[in-house]
């Protein structure tokens, strides 16, 4: 079967793609995990339609007459399902209009079973996993493709429930849409059960980000930042430095601070964001635990430094579990955050994107200057790709998850990017390029995505020592108490792959 044409750019439309492109490479002189998608859809995404090039002979393409069902989280429902509203939301546009692609392409009708799937309802009955527990129990013919929350359907691919994707018809995990570092993690002894990448818009939501408050900025830097992080020289004791210079005085909303971050997540960016790997995979596929270094020591030593520091804001972690303190709800809109660590998502708040001042986004710093890239990190929250083994049409399912995927990089994806985050929310050209060079540069721990499994948190840790619960503890001491159960919890895992 012809595989369909690329939906068709006007010249002006491809060149101004070709431009931006090129000034993002320019900044960003670094390797990429992800790339970034390679067309610019229109701006009325509505009318996208299939096409072909002149001369060349139609596409034909199958037709299932068939619903295609999908089962995602309901706190998650703009990746597959959309408003009845068209023209408040490009996002949900671009959305609808991928959908009705796929639908016309497929004569398919695409149905989406929502149920609760994140971490407070996980072990819920009727929630997301309970529901698919019965479905499965039952051998039920009840969803075609599903999208689950990583850390909670991640452990679930010992259950059995799942088609090995590399035996999907259809899908090739070496196109773009699903290039991304972490499908390689996820790919184990030539089997792999479960995948994400373009096709669904968590992967980038879950993107790390560090905002900077323009005007406090101005205050206490006299250099471009951006000129810095292009220099290479935005490093963690760079950021420090500045935020330092913020004094740790006044109460209320007069007291401003010079670093705050979101939750624990955050942590885990850090981590991310210096290189750090708590597991390692040699080139026989084998993992290994790799958490007691002595570079990772350091680099948990410095973390707990910052949030110690005088000019972080700490009041968002009053409990282990209390993030009702987020500073990027109002102290960061209200001038009192110079350096506030967030995701994607959080950008797209309208308190920071209503904001009267300036602010500008960066990747998260790099440990030191002589690491040679920046890295960001992909939130657990990202939604995994499952196929039921009580699948009747593998085809289908293959196809219709490659063109959703390709179609969601070319439609959905951009207006995203360009829309919501260059357009709306980043304040000028040159945070479009930090934001590029973030999503190009997509950093991959073996730990962190099978974390789940394992239940090994370096972020915990990090909480407990910086925060005092009930640290301080050292990598030595948090690996004798953890350690036995992570290394157990991950050799049973991976053991269902070798079957």
């Amino acid at each position: 079967m012809k595989k369909a044409p690329k939906t068709c750019l006007t010249r002006t439309l491809a060149l101004l793609s070709l431009l931006l492109l090129v000034c993002a490479s320019c900044l960003t002189a670094i390797g990429c995990n992800v790339k970034g998608p390679n067309t610019k859809p229109s701006d009325n995404t509505t009318a996208v339609q299939d096409q072909t090039t002149s001369g060349e002979p139609e596409v034909v393409y199958p037709e299932y007459d068939k619903d295609f069902r999908i089962m995602h989280r309901s706190d998650r429902p703009y990746e597959f399902k959309v408003k009845d509203t068209v023209g408040a939301d490009p996002v949900n546009d671009a959305v609808y209009s991928r959908n009705q692609l796929i639908e016309k392409r497929y004569k398919i009708t695409i149905k989406n079973l929502t149920y609760d799937g994140n971490w407070d309802n996980r072990n819920s009955p009727g929630a997301f996993k309970d529901t698919l527990k019965v479905w499965m129990d039952a051998n039920e013919d009840a969803v075609d493709l599903i999208a689950g929350y990583h850390r909670v359907m991640l452990p679930t691919v010992e259950n059995d429930w799942y088609v090995d994707w590399l035996t999907v018809p259809n899908i090739d995990l070496r196109a773009d849409e699903w290039q991304n570092g972490i499908n390689d993690v996820l790919t184990i002894n030539n089997k792999n059960y479960t995948i994400t990448g373009d096709i669904t818009l968590t992967f980038w939501k879950a993107m790390s980000a560090m905002v900077f408050h323009d005007g406090l900025l101005r205050d206490y830097c006299d250099e471009n930042i951006y000129d810095v992080v292009s220099s290479g020289k935005w490093t963690m004791e760079y950021m420090m430095n500045i935020a330092q210079k913020v004094p740790s005085t006044g109460e209320g909303t007069n007291r401003i601070y010079g670093f705050a971050s979101n939750n624990s997540i955050a942590l885990d960016a850090f981590a991310s964001g210096f290189g750090m790997q708590t597991v390692t995979k040699d080139e026989n596929g084998n993992f290994r635990f790799a958490l007691e270094t002595d570079r990772n020591t350091m680099l948990l030593d410095k973390l707990v430094e910052l949030y110690q520091a005088e000019y972080t804001y700490r009041e968002q972690y009053n409990t282990q579990l209390d993030h009702a303190n987020d500073p990027s709800h109002a102290l960061f809109p209200n001038r009192q955050v110079l350096f506030n660590a967030m995701q994607f998502e959080m950008i797209e708040r309208p308190n920071i994107r209503n904001m009267t001042e300036n602010y500008g986004v960066l990747p998260y710093p790099k440990f030191d200057s002589d690491q040679e890239n920046y890295h960001t990190l992909v939130a657990d929250g990202v939604s995994l790709m499952f196929v039921p083994k009580t699948e009747k049409d593998l085809e289908m399912v293959g196809t219709v998850t490659a063109a959703l995927a390709e179609a969601s990089r070319e439609l959905v994806n951009p207006k995203y990017i360009e829309v919501v985050l260059q357009g709306s929310v980043s304040r000028d050209e040159q945070s479009a390029a930090m934001i590029d060079l973030i999503r190009n540069n997509v950093f991959v721990d073996p730990g962190y995505i099978l974390n789940a499994t394992a239940g090994l948190a370096l972020r915990d840790l990090t909480m407990k020592n910086a925060f005092k619960f009930d640290g301080p503890k050292t990598l030595k001491v948090y690996w004798e108490e953890k350690g036995a159960g992570a290394e157990n919890a991950l050799s049973e895992f991976l053991a269902f792959y070798n079957k």
